[in-house]
């Protein structure tokens, strides 16, 4: 009996561990976030003068995983970001003014499939960081360990 449960721990552990390619485990304990959430943060670290408050808040936004519904796809460009081969641009809207966000997946094959100006997508990855330029975006924020679903192309 003994050996069954070792031999199905073993398995299972072994299934999980050859299929992180494709299968994310690790977004399962993160906690989940929208952009509005995010954007929420981001005004409180914008407003807090303590550096430790900032570097806390920095830190929690580090640990969730941000999930984007229907945006449509504004451009496909090689990477920046050493990690990654391509990198999906989109904008969102929002209160503040549009969001130009930086989609990054090692899903080649998905990549590959998006039409520019045409493809609609969902995302569910990391957020990375914020960080701004002098352009007319209220912020600008790149997203990490990507899942794109595409909903119309």
């Amino acid at each position: 009996m003994k050996s069954k449960i070792l031999f199905s721990i073993i398995l299972t552990i072994s299934f999980l561990s050859c299929n992180t390619a494709s299968f994310n485990t690790t977004s399962f304990f993160k906690d989940k976030i929208t952009i509005n959430d995010l954007l929420t943060v981001k005004e409180n670290i914008d407003k807090s003068k303590n550096p430790a408050e900032v570097l806390l808040l920095k830190n929690d936004l580090s640990q969730k995983i941000l999930i984007l519904e229907n945006v449509k796809v504004k451009d496909i460009i090689n990477s920046t970001n050493v990690d990654y081969d391509f990198c999906v641009l989109a904008d969102i809207q929002s209160d503040k003014g549009s969001i130009e966000c930086f989609i990054y997946t090692k899903n080649i094959k998905r990549i590959s499939q998006l039409k520019k100006d045409q493809s609609v997508i969902s995302v569910k990855g990391e957020f990375k960081r914020y960080f701004s330029m002098l352009d007319n975006y209220y912020t600008k924020i790149e997203i990490t360990n990507s899942t794109i679903t595409i909903k119309t192309e």
